[in-house]
């Protein structure tokens, strides 16, 4: 179970979460599942987002040295593991824990991913005017929800050690990354292997071992052969364009392999330089590889696919010429760009409608229309009042996505999880300058 902390820049203290999440409800991507603490509020009946709002500001007005009272926590199971029922009641118990059990909180059920999840609206200011102690509460949070789950950290560091040692890896680099893939951050130390997670050191391995297990390395030629077909299979379905989120890229292509088929892309870097090569770990047939073995770089970003998803993304889009319009361009692109905003019942599918992407590359925000090979700032084409309400729908959007991907790996096959490719990210439209005829 991850958990995930989700934080706004600048004040916030007008509690945007709120909106955020009974937004899904409005469209039918999330259910209101519990309701705590609000006193009075909680028998007037039908209440308006505006109303937990005022309730959650007014209790936290009695500290106004707290700039930022807003708690907003993601709280995600893998897959369908757990429903919406178990999952509010392991968020009650984690606030619980947390020391916000008798602070007014909101639960909602997220229903529009392939991972199952929670979100949880509070205030970090009690009735008292106390300030709820934050410090270290990503790690705080995650031990506390171990606790929850009944998890023993130092039993799963020591498991998941044997399983990785039953890998055929070539080198000692690569037995590391099949334990950094769960979440782990290694060490040496002597003659061993510091395990940490969490914060925390949860076990060592001998290094001894590890050079024994490379002593026993077999290279399997037919499953590279195998992964091979799977890459060229999915790259035409999915863009393997990398972004970049904080010092870790990815792709759509490798999300699907992670999701689908338990294979990770690790993606090396040096400095601020473009990825040079990657390392597949294949969790499914337990083994790593180089991943020039498989494919060289280079040629497994030239790959397209049919369909490039059109939607929000952060990092690089290659081929983009970036460029400030002005005139006629500009007011044609901010025209589709506000269609998208306010007339599609979500951001993501009126830019999949228009043929549009909007990306994020260090902190400046962008429109790319593919056909035309260009990407505008954001902020040559809105006012401020849109231009931050797009940034919060492309915040919201990424806001679990790299921890469970980190964190959680699927064995084998999951068809159950197969994913409507074209549902999912639209048709493929690259047009220069056409006109849009539909502002539904």
């Amino acid at each position: 179970m991850i958990v995930k902390f989700l934080y706004t820049k600048g004040p916030n203290g007008h509690f945007p979460a709120v909106a955020y999440n009974t937004g899904k409800m409005d469209r039918n991507k999330g259910e209101l599942m519990k309701v705590a603490n609000f006193g009075p509020l909680q028998g007037l009946g039908l209440l308006r987002p505006q109303d937990y709002k005022n309730y959650l500001r007014m209790v936290s007005a009695t500290n106004k040295a707290v700039k930022k009272p807003q708690l907003h926590v993601a709280i995600s199971a893998g897959g369908r593991s757990y429903n919406k029922q178990e999952l509010t009641d392991i968020a009650t118990q984690w606030l619980e824990r947390m020391g916000y059990g008798k602070q007014p909180y909101l639960i909602i059920f997220h229903k529009d991913t392939l991972n199952n999840h929670v979100h949880i609206v509070s205030t970090r200011v009690d009735k008292q005017g106390k300030k709820i102690r934050d410090s270290y509460e990503q790690i705080k949070g995650q031990a506390q929800m171990n606790i929850v789950m009944g998890l023993d950290e130092k039993h799963d560091a020591k498991a998941d050690a044997v399983k990785a040692l039953a890998y055929q890896f070539a080198t000692k680099a690569q037995f590391m990354m099949i334990l950094e893939s769960k979440g782990y951050v290694l060490r040496e130390a002597g003659a061993m292997l510091q395990v940490i997670k969490f914060g925390r050191q949860q076990g060592v391995i001998e290094l001894k071992a590890i050079e024994e297990r490379l002593g026993n390395y077999q290279p399997d030629t037919a499953r590279k052969v195998q992964l091979k077909a799977l890459f060229h299979k999915y790259a035409a379905l999915h863009s393997t364009a990398l972004t970049k989120e904080r010092k870790t890229y990815s792709s759509a292509f490798s999300t699907v392999l992670k999701v689908k088929f338990g294979i990770d892309l690790l993606f090396h870097v040096s400095g601020d330089k473009p990825p040079y090569g990657f390392t597949v770990i294949d969790h499914a047939g337990k083994q790593a590889f180089k991943g020039g073995e498989i494919m060289p770089l280079k040629e497994l970003l030239a790959l397209q696919a049919v369909s490039n998803g059109n939607v929000l993304e952060t990092g690089i889009v290659p081929n983009a010429q970036k460029e400030t319009v002005a005139g006629e361009n500009t007011s044609y692109y901010s025209a589709l760009l506000k269609a998208a905003l306010h007339n599609y019942p979500d951001l993501v599918q009126g830019l999949q409608h228009q043929g549009l992407v909007i990306y994020r590359n260090g902190e400046s925000f962008y429109l790319h229309d593919p056909g035309a090979g260009i990407s505008i700032g954001l902020e040559n084409l809105l006012d401020e009042k849109d231009y931050n309400l797009i940034v919060e729908n492309f915040s919201q959007s990424q806001e679990i996505s790299d921890e469970l991907y980190r964190q959680h790996h699927l064995r084998g096959f999951n068809l159950a999880s197969d994913i409507d490719d074209e549902a999912i990210h639209g048709r493929n439209r690259r047009r220069k300058k056409k006109a849009r005829t539909n502002t539904r």
